[in-house]
């Protein structure tokens, strides 16, 4: 027997980096009826995620603040802080926890913490090194002209979070009458939710790679 041969040497600027952002589930399919149909009812799910909406919007609010000041650390320094990149982190994991809750992702409700690294709705950062790029910094800073960059982005977000949220609507009526959330339709709001993390996640810094135009981890 003859060992396989190695894997092909990635081009250039591909290979880890490649995959910096991600949204883990480890679901098996099976959801809550009860949950489906207070989704289904929209004003009853929303009641139960409504505490953390409003912490979590105070919890943004801050994470953006200490983003713009990471802009400046990087101009001067040409690396993120690393308390700054753990908190933006961790609130863009929040927002990933409740979400994925109430879009029936997951069943467990969320805790009321910056980090829970035992929920299996989660953001995973494999950016090698907290050094970043001086000019993406300085357009931060002059933040229209990084937030122009992404105009591209926010355009086709608006229609894809349209399309999932009608999708996740329908995967509320399907999990009231099978108990299944369908993989489809899990795979394309998964997606869009992982879309637009990483679209935030390029905006405040936890990574320089411009994101994708994809569903796809």
């Amino acid at each position: 027997l003859t060992p396989p041969p190695p894997p092909p040497t990635p081009p250039q600027g591909l290979g880890r980096r490649q995959r910096q952002m991600c949204i883990r589930d480890s679901g098996n399919g099976e959801r809550s009826r009860g949950l489906a149909v207070a989704g289904i009812l929209a004003p009853i799910k929303m009641l139960l995620a409504l505490p953390h909406f409003f912490v979590l919007a105070l919890v943004q609010f801050g994470a953006f603040i200490a983003g713009y000041f990471g802009f400046w650390v990087i101009a001067f320094t040409g690396k993120l802080s690393p308390g700054i990149a753990r908190f933006v982190h961790n609130s863009l994991g929040w927002n990933v926890r409740i979400t994925a809750w109430f879009g029936s992702l997951r069943d467990e409700y969320p805790a009321f913490a910056l980090e829970q690294p035992e929920y299996q709705a989660r953001v995973v950062i494999t950016e090698p090194t907290l050094e970043r790029s001086r000019g993406l910094a300085v357009a931060g800073i002059i933040w229209f002209l990084k937030g122009l960059l992404l105009i591209p982005h926010v355009i086709v977000l608006y229609f894809v979070g349209i399309a999932a949220a009608i999708a996740g609507y329908i995967a509320y009526w399907v999990i009231a009458i099978t108990g299944v959330y369908p993989d489809g339709i899990f795979n394309f709001v998964v997606g869009a939710l992982r879309w637009s993390t990483r679209t935030s996640a390029w905006l405040l810094s936890l990574t320089d790679e411009y994101p994708p135009f994809a569903l796809r981890a």
